[in-house]
């Protein structure tokens, strides 16, 4: 103390005590400095961060000038006094408004298209327009020279309103955390809850405790702990490349989303990574990346580069000329090779771009894209492809349509059944049908199983849907008891989930005579899952199931996998049908193969009289297709079967 007295600093007694309030601001320095020296994330929220920080500087920068000014009146004449106090009261405003700015961003609003933020605006404008003028009217505060060696502070009869509207951006960003808590991660809602109520204990204090300014120890600790948990510029940064990581990819593109900003970009994958990693060891597939990273910065230092995957990046350029650049010069990098510690390492990359021009819904659909790009691609003859917006509005549309099947699911409507008469051609009559679903929506109208149901598979909704049929058609034959047989398609996906006793237990919970249910399994599925699906036939076949092999004859054809397994009916596929002088002979043969096992066939897909007549020539037992009937809706069924089984 004596030391500081001596160099005419402080004086030995001071009536505001800002020694907390000088320690606060170093270490604010050393945290700012720390947060700008690291790579940045440049998302809104980041961006507003750093922007916080410079506020909370000058915030506790201004009490510690304020405390200064005001111990020393011999220094500083009222008026400076004063002008450097409204200064300091300013930014308590500022400070709690921006706090109220990084929750609005961090629940994933934008600035410029909240109403809510225009008008919580009004206030604290206000209120910076009549703390600045304070030294025309004083209404706020008025300094005293008490000849004690300090300013005292004399309260106008609006002074009440700066911690009130202080209070109310508090307020205001309490009740937003909470009502969008949902929209926050587990971690974050609990910061963010801890630094408002630092916020709020440090404002009560500073109102019964006007000697001691600590709004600045909380401010501090506030932006230490957000950044220690929930702004913490590394943990969005790939420590193997030094590009962004996924977490990163996928904040950026909710921003985007946000921001209505539309990018380009340029994705790739390096081919056989793990081969290489396996090849030439892990500290040099490491190093590749790095390089790789380092040369996509040495084009334009200016590209957002991601590492989204082991071996997938993705770069997002703000022009199309940035985005040629790149594509160009990443296509003729990787013709020669990466020298990794005086290595050589050649690099086979499959590399395509686009534009997005806000087609995608959120994160989820970007990385369903680019994995659709990834796998579904064949890249043909050629590893660099442009995706344009058939295929993106493709691969929306299948995302589109798998949240509506789980709507459909989710309340019973927008699904439902149809039923198709199969012709027996020896009792004349239609004695059994197959029970086909169907899928229509208000937005997208009628979307045919072809599309679908290939969709539900891939996003893991083929369970469900399997539930949903056996369900229906079970009800389906209890009001039909006329009904002897009804053939319902099975997917692949159930034979991993203990098939047959949930099978049966929806069975038996509609009372329903295993029997008069066929259940059909594609030869593709049986080939692919042999032991499984014996084990699911096995199982239902006890309880006289039967099974329905579907699409004989599209795919491998396998007679020995089909003799082996319990099958009661042959459904022979549509392109048997083909006049070809070789299909002829596999279906002359498949059909005396099915003949010598007793094994009726069903042949599908018949539409015209010289389709019906082959089969007829052939003794196929029965006949399915649009020559008789398309699939029909429940009360058409009946209808068609009192008018033609007659």
């Amino acid at each position: 103390m004596n030391v500081f007295s001596q160099a005419g600093i402080i004086a030995e007694s001071l009536h505001y005590n800002y020694f907390l309030e000088l320690t606060s601001l170093i270490f604010l320095v050393a945290i700012t400095i720390c947060y700008w020296s690291r790579k940045k994330f440049p998302t809104s929220v980041f961006r507003i961060f750093g922007v916080a920080l410079f506020f909370v500087i000058l915030n506790v920068g201004f009490g510690v000038f304020s405390c200064y000014a005001m111990n020393h009146p011999g220094y500083f004449p009222v008026g400076w006094a004063e002008v450097i106090l409204a200064t300091y009261y300013f930014m308590q405003v500022v400070c709690s408004y921006f706090l109220f700015t990084y929750i609005l961003y961090t629940v994933g609003s934008s600035l410029r298209y909240s109403p809510l933020y225009n008008l919580t605006m009004i206030p604290s404008i206000a209120l910076g327009f009549l703390i600045f003028t304070n030294a025309a009217h004083h209404t706020f505060f008025t300094l005293e020279d008490t000849g004690l060696g300090y300013y005292a502070i004399n309260h106008g009869s609006m002074f009440f309103l700066l911690y009130l509207i202080c209070g109310l951006n508090v307020i205001i960003t309490i009740v937003y955390a909470f009502v969008f808590r949902k929209t926050l991660s587990k971690k974050v809602f609990p910061v963010l809850t801890t630094v408002i109520v630092l916020v709020i204990i440090a404002e009560i204090i500073q109102i019964f405790q006007q000697p001691y300014f600590v709004m600045g120890i909380s401010y501090t600790l506030s932006m230490m702990f957000i950044i220690i948990t929930v702004n913490d510029p590394d943990e969005k940064v790939d420590r193997v490349s030094g590009a962004f990581n996924n977490d990163a990819f996928i904040d950026y593109i909710n921003s985007q989303r946000i921001e209505r900003q539309f990018k380009y970009y340029v994705v790739f994958d390096i081919e056989s990574f793990g081969m290489l990693d396996e090849t030439f060891g892990h500290l040099y597939s490491v190093a590749l990346l790095e390089s790789i990273r380092k040369f996509i910065h040495s084009i334009n230092k200016k590209v957002l580069v991601f590492r989204t995957q082991s071996s997938r990046f993705v770069c997002i350029c703000k022009t199309i000329d940035e985005q040629l650049q790149l594509f160009h010069a990443l296509k003729a990098r990787c013709t020669v090779p990466f020298f990794i510690k005086d290595r050589p390492i050649s690099v086979t990359i499959h590399l395509f771009w686009f534009h997005n021009d806000g087609a995608f819904r959120n994160s989820d659909s970007y990385n369903d894209f680019l994995n659709r790009a990834q796998g579904a691609l064949s890249f043909k003859d050629d590893n660099f492809i442009e995706l344009d917006k058939s295929f993106i509005n493709r691969v929306n549309r299948d995302r589109r349509i798998k949240e509506i099947l789980k709507e459909c699911l989710d309340n019973g409507t927008g699904l439902y059944m149809v039923y198709q008469p199969i012709f027996d051609l020896r009792s004349k009559k239609f004695n059994h049908f197959e029970s086909l679903i169907r899928l229509s929506n208000d937005e997208l109208g009628y979307i045919g199983p072809a599309e679908f149901i290939p969709i539900a598979e891939s996003f893991g909704l083929a369970s469900e849907i399997d539930y949903f049929v056996l369900n229906e058609t079970c009800q389906f034959l209890k009001r039909h008891p006329e009904i002897e047989n009804l053939e319902i398609n099975v997917s692949c996906a159930e034979f991993f989930n203990n098939p047959s006793e949930r099978f049966l237990k929806v069975i038996r919970k509609h009372e329903i005579d295993p029997t008069r249910i066929c259940l059909e399994i594609t030869e593709t599925v049986a080939v692919k899952y042999p032991t499984k699906t014996k084990e699911f036939m096995d199982d239902l076949g006890k309880y006289g199931v039967k099974f329905a092999m579907d699409d004989f004859g599209s795919g491998y054809s396998n007679i020995a996998r089909f003799i082996s397994l319990p099958f009661s009916i042959a459904k022979l596929d549509k392109s048997l049908l083909g006049e070809q002088g070789n299909v002829r002979i596999f279906l002359d043969s498949a059909v005396q193969l099915f003949k010598n096992l007793n094994i009726p066939v069903v042949i599908e897909g018949v539409e015209t009289d010289e389709q019906l007549a082959l089969a007829k020539k052939k003794d196929i037992d029965f006949v399915q297709g649009y020559y008789f009937s398309r699939p029909l809706k429940e009360q058409d069924l009946i209808r068609f079967l009192e008018n033609h089984n007659k």
